[in-house]
């Protein structure tokens, strides 16, 4: 019963790992951290069953065991923190650095792992069993803990360049607990039976209550997401990483952009809280409506809002949604305005849509990032929205053309085409009118 103790621990670590690929098996980092924690648990179960005398007489089956999940569990382990590292902000240069001392010290993990399965029964004598002092007089001893512990100063050097960067914050409060959890997980592989179960299974917990925290952070991130994308972006955020998710790509879609007329008059005279619960209503209408046509907020300036549909995920309908999502809007903005209007205000909406190919994808630097999205169709549907009267939904020509005779509920009336700032020539446009209702005048030259 004295070794209960180092298996219980031992399927705890397993457990966790376990847990970890699970709760997220597309994730590479995800990966290599559940493969860290079930080499540690093998490990540990190899100490506590070498010292039980299993396996009889081939005694040297368990220390080539046990060198295989270390070496496994540190390699496993230093991949997950170079994973980590690729979440912040670094320069190249100091990146590409940091990522070599986690390559040199995945290889000295491999040696020590490799000198253990060539000398097994010299690693038994000098590592498998309790610590000693005389153990420092023994040559044998450097030889393995050399290469293992050089492993752990250039992994712990990383760990502390990445935590004094500006790393995404959930991945520090993990690295965090990594750093304070590994004295512990070290010293319960070298102590003995009595005290070496409780030593690790405190590396255990402390590492654990890092990873919840971190889980929680992310749900929340998670929640964030999912009110300014659809569901189908946050989900993929969620299973390939913001980064993969928001790489530049060049894509066809299609853009919405809509603000509110009369509210520069409205904000000079209206009290601070009364434009911000007007802003509020607003931009909680135009989400609930961006996220059931699967579109994406890019922007929100103020009563400007900035929407594209087709990014990052391509879809193939995205001029129909689009439209059809603009039609949504001017309904729910202008019903929920009503009330304002009771109260004397005179607020109403305009929106301009237009298609095209767009390169979008994240920009930034210096600890910040933006997803941008350029090309003409984002500033000819911002020009069209500013050029649209309250209530107007004005669309151009090429997704006019994409739709086809696709329209649903709703029906083109052509405009004159109108001269728009940033653009050489005279742009053709319609408006987007529900079946039923009249068009509104052409919109004025400004």
């Amino acid at each position: 019963m004295e070794f209960s103790g180092l298996f219980i621990v031992a399927m705890f670590a397993v457990g966790m790992g376990i847990s970890f690929f699970v709760a997220d098996p597309q994730s590479r980092t995800s990966r290599s951290l559940a493969a860290a924690l079930t080499f540690l648990g093998l490990d540990i179960a190899a100490h506590g069953s070498d010292r039980l005398g299993l396996f009889g007489t081939y005694t040297n089956a368990w220390p080539m065991l046990s060198s295989i999940c270390e070496a496994g569990a540190l390699v496993a382990a230093y991949e997950w923190i170079l994973r980590v590292g690729r979440t912040r902000f670094e320069a190249d240069c100091r990146a590409r650095a940091g990522e070599k001392l986690l390559r040199l010290s995945q290889v000295l993990a491999l040696v020590y792992g490799a000198l253990g399965v060539a000398m097994p029964e010299l690693r038994r004598q000098t590592l498998a069993h309790e610590w000693r002092p005389e153990i420092f007089s023994e040559p044998a001893y450097y030889l393995f803990v050399t290469p293992f512990y050089l492993s752990l100063l250039f992994s712990g050097v990383r760990n502390v360049q990445l935590l004094r960067s500006q790393l995404d914050p959930a991945e520090r409060v993990r690295l965090s607990a990594l750093a304070i959890a590994t004295p512990f997980l070290i010293s319960g592989l070298i102590m003995g039976t009595k005290w070496g179960p409780f030593t690790t299974a405190l590396g255990e917990i402390i590492f654990f209550m890092g990873a919840v925290r971190y889980h929680v952070m992310q749900g929340q991130r998670g929640q964030f997401l999912a009110r300014f994308l659809s569901p189908e972006v946050a989900r993929l955020v969620g299973e390939q990483g913001l980064p993969s998710t928001m790489q530049q790509t060049r894509l066809q879609l299609s853009v919405v952009a809509c603000d509110l007329r009369g509210f520069t008059a409205f904000a000079e005279t209206a009290a601070p809280e009364e434009v911000i619960q007007l802003l509020r209503e607003y931009h909680e209408t135009v989400g609930q409506v961006v996220t059931e046509f699967g579109g994406m907020i890019k922007d929100f300036a103020g009563d400007g809002i900035l929407t594209l549909v087709g990014a990052p995920i391509a879809i193939e309908d995205h001029a129909e949604r689009a439209v059809a999502m603009a039609l949504e809007m001017r309904s729910r903005a202008l019903e929920f305005l009503k009330r304002w209007k009771s109260l004397g205000l005179e607020l109403g909406i305009g929106i301009g849509v237009a298609s095209g190919f767009v390169t979008v994808g994240t920009i930034g630097g210096a600890g910040r990032l933006e997803y941008a999205a350029i090309g003409p169709a984002v500033n000819l549907a911002s020009r069209l929205c500013d050029r649209a009267w309250s209530g107007q939904v004005l669309v151009d020509q090429r997704t006019v053309g994409l739709i086809g005779e696709r329209t649903k509920g709703y029906t083109f009336e052509s405009l004159d085409a109108i001269e728009l700032k940033g653009f050489a020539r005279a742009v053709p446009i319609s408006e987007a009118v529900p079946e039923g209702a009249a068009p509104m005048p052409l919109p004025a030259t400004t």
